[in-house]
């Protein structure tokens, strides 16, 4: 599938062991320059500013992560919307990380609507395909459009 164009928003960012040990190797030249106030708190914290910018890097890889994983969540869920038939559209994809969710915004005809789908709902269809979890999603994003054509066996 082309990258579809629809906003993608990750509210804040962490980042992995890998992109932790990424960060550690790269090379000084890569490093991300620091504003006065990073370096300020890297003062504050008797840390290098090296050692903060490696952080800071740590931190942008995540966030760069992050945002492929929107734009694949974004795709998948349009995917949905496709099968449906009706012209929904996926307009923007947000995670926020202090509530581990991330928010879908749909644009119908008549309307826009959020749909909020746990993080561990998409990381499980994004990462593993599971079919339950697949079927919620999609449970999800045609209820908050109030209805399609869905009907899992076994659930209310």
């Amino acid at each position: 599938m082309d990258k579809l164009s629809f906003e993608v928003q990750v509210s804040d960012y962490s980042s992995s062991l890998e992109e932790w040990r990424r960060a550690m190797q790269a090379p000084g030249s890569v490093l991300p320059k620091l504003s006065d106030a990073q370096k300020e708190v890297a003062r504050k914290f008797k840390i290098s500013e090296a050692e903060y910018a490696r952080g800071v890097l740590a931190g942008l890889y995540g966030n760069k992560r992050m945002r492929q994983r929107a734009q694949r969540l974004g795709e998948r869920v349009q995917a949905v919307l496709e099968e449906e038939g009706r012209g929904d559209r996926v307009i923007a994809v947000r995670y926020q990380m202090d509530r581990l969710r991330w928010i879908l915004t749909l644009r119908t005809a008549e309307r826009e609507v959020n749909v909020a789908v746990p993080g561990e709902v998409a990381d499980d269809v994004l990462d593993w395909g599971l079919g339950d979890q697949v079927q919620d999603l999609r449970r999800r994003v045609l209820g908050a459009l109030g209805g399609g054509t869905l009907a899992v066996p076994g659930r209310s």
